[in-house]
């Protein structure tokens, strides 16, 4: 597979998995809470979390692994954390 190719299919996962994210969050409680809120989010006594973190999971890998793809190796090296 091209690079291009694994890029646009990690662009695909942060989308779906960002568009699940909302779609649990409107069913449950309405809107998705902001950056700035310090109130508990509405997931936050939600019966089934699962997924929601598993959208999150996803999200965050697929984010993680695009940024370390398109950012120059200095940069990624740079903000490794060692042991994480």
């Amino acid at each position: 597979m091209a690079n291009k190719a694994k890029l646009e299919g990690l662009l695909t996962l942060i989308n779906t998995a960002a568009r699940d994210a909302i779609a649990l969050y409107e069913q449950h409680g309405g809107d998705v809470p902001s950056i700035d809120q310090a109130d508990p989010h509405p997931l936050d006594d939600a019966v089934d979390p699962i997924a929601l973190k598993s959208a999150i999971r996803t999200l965050e890998g697929a984010c993680a692994q695009l940024c370390t793809t398109l950012a120059p190796p200095a940069h990624t090296a740079i903000n490794v954390r060692i042991g994480s």
